[in-house]
């Protein structure tokens, strides 16, 4: 999912048009970007790793924001799962094997989720929301620290930073998972950006490498950029295809064409389950058909 580009087009500080997020929503998606400059503002999907990871960094524990949601009477069934998962761990080597149609763990029987509609609207309405929200929390986050060389000690923290480019005098806030890290006698910042499957985003990862403090006191050292991925629990570092010199000319083309045009679905006819996690889907399908409102550039 895209969630931080899509809270950046929601947050009011920063302009619509901005260069930076025109050509991010290009590079995404041209239609996504021709509704944004139209004037329409996305509707996110709920995405239970963020909610996760929002809940986690407020210092609080997993029992007390489910016990907080209304989750008490399923509480045991959690705990199970998450003993389950711990056990297939220790069978297998590999990374994240609770992943493999073999584990059976995850599940809440139909009979046991009666009166707990209200708890289950807090995770987007859908059950498996629920599970994926535990293992953000009691797994990923920890496979992404162990991989980043962080320990324990080091809190995740969310922190908008500002993406800017040289001449542009306004920046774009940006939301990121960040920690501040110990070395010696310095600190060290590492900032993570979620991504699926391991694909990085060229465009949004070179300008988080650029990236400054949100308040006027700067990075103690500059920031080093992990791709987060929200599957497998791996974190990499960012690999840059794209050159630095040639990021202001990336961002100038792709920004214009954001405004010109043309605007078609790539997403949809590329890879249409990506649209799912669109916050313009409503917009561009009629009843599970590609609109014609999003055909029309063609």
């Amino acid at each position: 999912m895209y969630t931080d580009l899509f809270l950046a087009l929601l947050n009011r500080r920063n302009a619509r048009g901005h260069p930076l997020l025109s050509a991010m929503l290009y590079s995404f998606c041209p239609t996504a970007a021709r509704w944004w400059l139209a004037g329409a503002d996305p509707t996110p999907p709920f995405d239970p790793v963020w909610k996760s990871l929002e809940d986690l960094s407020t210092g609080g524990t997993l029992l007390e924001f489910l016990t907080q949601y209304g989750f008490e009477k399923i509480l045991d069934a959690v705990q199970s799962y998450i003993r389950e998962v711990e056990e297939y761990r220790k069978q297998y080597s590999f990374p994240a094997p609770e992943l493999m149609p073999a584990f059976r763990g995850g599940k809440i029987p139909m009979s046991r989720r009666y009166g707990s509609q209200n708890a289950i609207n807090h995770l987007g309405g859908d059950w498996s929301n629920l599970f994926i929200y535990v293992r953000t929390w009691a797994f990923l986050a920890q496979d992404w620290r162990i991989a980043m060389q962080i320990e324990r000690s080091c809190s995740l923290k969310a922190e908008k930073v500002c993406l800017t480019l040289t001449g542009m005098h306004l920046p774009v806030q940006f939301d990121t998972w960040t920690w501040q890290v110990p070395v010696g006698h310095v600190t060290e910042t590492k900032i993570g950006s979620l991504v699926s499957h391991g694909e990085q985003d060229q465009l949004r990862f070179s300008l988080l490498r650029r990236c400054t403090t949100l308040g006027k006191q700067p990075w103690p050292n500059t920031p080093v950029i992990f791709a987060l991925d929200r599957d497998t629990g791996a974190a990499k570092d960012f690999d840059q295809l794209l050159a630095n010199r040639d990021l202001e000319k990336m961002v100038g083309h792709l920004s214009t064409l954001a405004k010109t045009g043309p605007h078609p679905p790539l997403i949809a006819l590329r890879q249409p389950s990506t649209c799912t996690q669109c916050g313009y889907q409503q917009l561009c399908f009629t009843r599970n058909y590609i609109s014609q409102h999003a055909l029309k550039d063609l």
